[in-house]
């Protein structure tokens, strides 16, 4: 045994080795590591989802507000998709312009006064592009997509209100009952029969937009008023959402409402773009929320409606005067 200071620090280094992490350790590690974040990352997007779709629920809600507070002050709802109307001045040789939709009747009642006072009622939507291009973040789903449409300029909506059942065959609203219906013509106004509560107007087929909350006789809180249609189009599917202030258009090809359509199909069914044989009043409704999508009803309740719900019930729930035995979904 050494007493010198050499012999000391041998001796120290003896004692005292220096440490550190072996390979394998090191691979474990990282392996623990690894899983940790595989099974953390599911939790967060779950989290982030039902975040998303609480945010497009309130969404809904507000716009389902809107409506009823532009209720209160007009004695009716606004028109789903306004029909034709004729420019100010109109001039001899004037053409009907492209009308306007529900979301912008509703602006002052959703703290969008500013952009409501910016829109022109009398050039409809096709003198109105600098208004149609900005985005209203009320207006769309957090988890859909947000670019421009594909079909018109403008900015993209994935809320429509809801006029009805639809025929999957063209622009008006079906008049025949589907099998197992009974529907009747509630005449105290001049909406069609068996209509839903944001209902087309053409006066020129003589479609006038008087639908009051009273003429809702199977109950506002039976009958769907807003539907969201949100969900990123398949690979072979152009983009088919409407500009929010598109009302309807007779010279389209097919003709047809913007941002207001009809319940023809199951939600998320696949087909129910219009790229894909879809009828353009009669696209599925649709989200990128897992099992379903948001609806706003005319009580302005929101719900999230599962894609497997009886189609029956569903398409029951898109009218408001139709004396359906179906239970709303």
């Amino acid at each position: 045994m050494s007493n010198g200071p050499l012999g000391e620090n041998l001796e120290m280094r003896r004692v005292s080795p220096r440490g550190g992490f072996t390979l394998i350790e090191l691979l474990v590690v990282i392996a623990i590591i690894a899983v940790l974040i595989g099974l953390l990352l599911p939790a967060v997007q779950k989290v982030r989802e039902a975040a998303a779709r609480m945010s497009c629920s309130n969404n809904l809600k507000q716009c389902a507000l809107g409506v009823h507070m532009y209720h209160d002050s007009n004695k009716k709802l606004p028109p789903g998709a306004q029909g034709p109307v004729m420019p100010i001045p109109a001039g001899p040789n004037a053409t009907p312009v492209m009308g306007t939709s529900w979301l912008v009747f509703i602006l002052p009642y959703v703290e969008q006064s500013n952009v409501y006072s910016a829109y022109s009622f009398a050039g409809g939507y096709s003198a109105n592009a600098g208004v149609g291009s900005r985005q209203i973040n009320l207006y769309n789903c957090p988890s859909g997509v947000k670019q421009l449409s594909a079909a018109e300029p403008g900015a993209i909506t994935h809320y429509y209100g809801i006029m009805g059942p639809g025929n999957g065959t063209g622009y008006t609203m079906a008049t025949v009952a589907p099998t197992g219906y009974t529907y009747t013509t509630n005449s105290t106004h001049s909406q069609p029969p068996t209509t839903g509560m944001l209902i087309y107007t053409d006066y020129s087929l003589g479609i006038l937009s008087t639908v009051e909350l009273s003429d809702a006789i199977d109950g506002t809180s039976n009958t769907i008023m807003i539907g969201e249609r949100s969900r990123t189009p398949l690979p072979n599917v152009g983009n088919d959402y409407m500009s929010w202030i598109r009302g309807n258009d007779l010279t389209a090809s097919p003709p047809g409402a913007g941002a207001a359509k009809n319940i023809s199909y199951s939600i998320n069914f696949a087909s129910g773009y219009v790229s894909l044989g879809s009828a353009v009043n009669d696209v599925a409704m649709n989200s990128n929320h897992p099992g379903g999508a948001n609806f706003a009803f005319g009580d302005g309740s929101v719900r999230f409606l599962n894609d497997n719900v009886d189609l029956n019930a569903y398409i029951a729930a898109s009218t408001m005067n139709g004396r359906e035995t179906y239970p709303a979904p």
